[in-house]
């Protein structure tokens, strides 16, 4: 009898456990866009990009985003969709959808920086564009 309720405790645990979803719905992410350009902010070469994102988990694992940026006669909005499995996102998306629209899929993996807090996170990921190509970008954020 014993071993039964153990058994049964465990099984019920691991359901728990695997029932629980990686990106909560009504969660929502503010992002800074390609953070490897944040390393030129020392250089006087180049200048630093940073376009602002905001996304919303309308599920569980599947979030929502875009970002508007640049100025009144160039406008750029952008709009992605996520799915989330295990750590690693794949994402469909159309840029400059106020000017010249192009699509384009990736996919990457989420890391929280824990060490810092559990809100921080950074997302490399790899996208191949139908107009330009293949790109590879890191974005950093934070969920709430």
């Amino acid at each position: 009898m014993k071993n039964l309720f153990t058994f049964c405790v465990c099984a019920l645990f691991a359901f728990t456990v695997s029932a629980q979803s990686e990106q909560a719905a009504g969660s929502y992410y503010l992002g800074t866009g390609d953070a490897t350009s944040l390393v030129n902010i020392f250089s006087s070469l180049s200048e630093v990009t940073i376009s602002p994102t905001i996304g919303y988990a309308v599920i569980d694992d599947l979030v929502v985003s875009g970002s508007i940026n640049g100025l009144t006669d160039a406008l750029m909005l952008d709009l992605d969709v996520r799915y989330y499995w295990n750590g690693v996102f794949f994402q469909a998306g159309a840029s400059d959808l106020a000017g010249e629209p192009s699509i384009a899929l990736g996919a990457g993996k989420y890391f929280t920086l824990g060490v810092l807090s559990d809100r921080l996170y950074v997302d490399p990921q790899i996208e191949y564009n139908f107009d330009t190509g293949f790109s590879t970008t890191i974005g950093l954020g934070a969920r709430f």
